[in-house]
Parts: structure tokens; C-alpha cells; sequence
């Protein structure tokens, strides 16, 4: 009887070891110029990336790290605050690494894991997006205000250079559906505030994500992120369809939600209970700079007795919007809409043509519209006496 308890063992033992040796990963690198370096092995989680180990390299730059996982999984290789290569990982792998340490994030390369070429390439997209991006930046930045048909070319070509990085993140998706690096893709930014895509207007890409991981990796946490996101997303789209429908049945006037140039989303019902000039305008076009000179005056003379204006900006291009801002000196409540006529809030107002606006009192009715100069002025007058 102790002799086939002994046994049972035994056999449970192999098969545990023969279990976790499939879910053995070695990643092994060669990195010039780093010689005697600290390496860390860092794992991208969801919520935090987590240092699981580190080693030196030798006098060649080489390294090696063993790790085990059971699902595809992301990680980081580091050397030093900035140097670093992101791959994936799965069962049995063994991943070979190679570059150079000064930019390695881009001078790299990654044998024995199609899935991590796919995040090579989806880095190398992005990191020529940001040097033509940063190009475009300090064109921008070297130009007079009152250059403005240069301006408007660089907008131009700022926007081209957006929507080919766009289209490229939604194309990858489709055709790399099944890799975990349409999950990476999915998540990737511009800038620390925006993504490249997100769910108002690239719903489908996360719909394609998200019913992808679920199919090929259920138990995955990023499959479970994905899927928790997407919830949410359809969730808030939901209450809004509500709120829409309840303002409407109440005869309310359409809200506006929409960023301030710091970010910061602020809603049109914020100002109920006060006069509101409500206003639509391209603040990078030729009479722009004219438009706003006049609000000034409207401004000065009435914002001590309880008018506020909220501008809703419908310039294509953010970066040049944001520059007007600060350059023209606005102080009033400024918002920007990137879809211009096309956008939700231009046709909830239907707003035909710029520049527009509309007078509300504070039972959040209209009571004046598309008013200018001396008209407006007198209006606003006759409202406050």
C-alpha cells in the first residue's frame, strides 16, 4: 500500500513538473554597448508593470532570464531609466533579443516570437508619427500669428499625419485580430492624454479587440480588461441615449460636453442660471483673429453683470486651436470640437455655418440668435435691465 502511495506521488510530481515546464520562457539578449548593465524583466499587468527580475549582463552585453506563464503576456526588458524593449511572451518561447543600447526601444530586433514583431512594428509606426508630429510642433511654434495660410498648411499636414496613424492602428487590428498585439495597439497613445483610438469614434476596433482575446485567450487579465472596458463603454453610451431622452421629453436644450484647452471637460448646463452666449466659431481661419478682437469687447462689457460665454471651437486641428488660445488670450469658457460642422453638438444646434451663437437666459432658454456687433450688444442690454 506505501508503495503505490509512493508511486501516486511520484506520478503527480512528473506530471506537475511536465505541466510547468510548458509554460517555461527564456529570453536571452544581446545588447551592444552594455556591458556590465543592470537588466530588469519587467511584466506589463493591467493595472501595473511589475519588475519580476533582474541579472547583469557580461562583458558582451548578453543576459538571460527565465520565467514561466500560461497565457501570452507582455513584458518589458530595461536598462537603465529610459532603455527598454517590449515583447510577448508565451508558453515554451524562447525569445533572442538584439541592439543597441542608445534608443534600444527602436534599434532592436526580436527572434522567436511572431507576436512581438507585430509590437515592433506597431512601435515603429508610432515613433516616425511622433518625430514628423514633432517636426510639425516647432514649424508651428517659429511662425508669427499673422502667418496664417503657413499655419494653415501645417495644420493641414498635422492632420494627415493623424488620421494615416489612425487608420493604420484600425487596419492592423483587422488584420492581426487574433494577436495579443491588437490589444497593444488598441491602447496606444499620442501623447500621455490621447489615444490614438478611442471609443467615440473607433467603437468597432474595440468591438473586434474584445471579441478576438475573448475567443482565443478567455482567461487572459487582458482579455478581462478588455471586456470590462467595453462594458463600460456601452454602458455610458447607454445613459447618455437616456439623459438625451429625458432632456428632450423635458424640452431642454441640447448639452454640450467638450474640452477646454487644458483638458477639461465642461458641460453647457454648468452655466444655467445665468445669461449664456452661446458660440460657434473656427478660430484658425482669416477673420478669426477680427471675431475674437469684437467677443473681447462683448466680453469686458458684460462679464460683470453675469453673462457668460461658452465658445465651442470647430477648428480641425487641436494643436493649432490650443496655440490660438494662449496667443489670443482667451479667458472665457472655450471648448473645441474636432469634427467641426459634422459634429454632434454643430448639428444638435444646427449650426449651418460659422461664426453663430445664441443668447440663453437663465431658465436655459433662447432668447436671442446668430446676433453681432451693435445688435448684439443692444440685446443683451434690453435682457439685463
Amino acid at each position: 500500500m506505501l508503495r503505490k502511495n509512493i508511486r501516486s506521488s511520484v506520478f503527480v510530481l512528473l506530471a506537475l513538473a511536465a505541466c510547468t515546464s510548458k509554460n517555461n520562457v527564456k529570453i536571452t539578449g544581446e545588447i551592444k554597448e552594455a556591458e556590465n548593465q543592470k537588466v530588469y524583466l519587467e511584466q506589463l499587468n493591467v493595472d501595473q508593470a511589475v519588475i519580476i527580475d533582474s541579472t547583469k549582463t557580461d562583458r558582451y552585453g548578453h543576459f538571460t532570464f527565465k520565467t514561466a506563464t500560461s497565457l501570452p503576456t507582455f513584458y518589458n526588458v530595461k536598462i537603465g531609466p529610459k532603455e527598454f524593449i517590449t515583447f510577448i511572451a508565451e508558453p515554451e518561447d524562447h525569445i533572442e533579443l538584439s541592439g543597441t543600447l542608445n534608443g534600444l526601444s527602436q534599434n532592436y530586433w526580436v527572434d522567436g516570437s511572431e507576436n512581438s514583431l507585430w509590437v515592433k512594428l506597431l512601435n515603429f509606426q508610432l515613433n516616425n508619427t511622433h518625430v514628423m508630429m514633432d517636426s510639425l510642433k516647432k514649424s508651428f511654434a517659429a511662425l508669427p500669428a499673422e502667418a496664417t495660410s503657413e499655419r494653415q498648411k501645417i495644420a493641414a499636414a498635422w492632420d494627415s499625419i493623424v488620421n494615416k496613424q489612425i487608420n493604420f492602428s484600425k487596419d492592423f487590428i483587422l488584420k492581426h485580430a487574433i494577436s495579443p498585439a491588437s490589444y497593444y495597439a488598441l491602447y496606444q497613445k499620442f501623447d500621455q492624454d490621447n489615444f490614438i483610438l478611442n471609443p467615440d469614434n473607433d467603437l468597432h476596433s474595440y468591438k473586434v479587440v474584445a471579441s478576438s482575446m475573448k475567443a482565443m485567450y478567455p482567461e487572459s487579465q487582458y482579455t478581462k480588461a478588455i471586456l470590462n472596458h467595453l462594458d463600460q463603454i456601452n454602458k455610458a453610451i447607454q445613459n447618455m441615449k437616456i439623459k438625451q431622452l429625458i432632456n428632450n421629453s423635458e424640452g431642454s436644450l441640447p448639452e454640450i460636453h467638450l474640452p477646454n484647452a487644458q483638458g477639461d471637460t465642461i458641460a453647457l448646463s454648468s452655466l444655467k442660471g445665468k445669461y449664456i452666449l452661446l458660440d460657434f466659431t473656427v478660430l484658425n481661419s482669416k477673420d478669426g483673429v477680427g471675431y475674437i478682437q469684437e467677443m473681447k469687447k462683448i466680453y469686458n462689457k458684460f462679464k460683470n453683470r453675469g453673462v457668460q460665454i461658452y465658445q465651442v471651437c470647430l477648428d480641425p486641428n487641436k494643436l493649432a486651436w490650443q496655440s490660438l488660445v494662449k496667443q489670443l488670450d482667451i479667458n472665457w469658457i472655450c471648448v473645441w470640437d474636432p469634427d467641426g460642422l459634422k459634429s454632434r453638438a454643430a448639428q444638435m444646434w444646427n449650426i449651418q455655418r460659422v461664426p453663430a451663437n445664441y443668447i440663453i437666459n437663465p431658465k436655459f432658454e433662447i432668447v436671442g440668435k446668430n446676433l453681432a456687433g451693435q445688435r448684439l450688444e443692444d440685446r443683451l442690454n434690453d435682457l439685463l435691465k
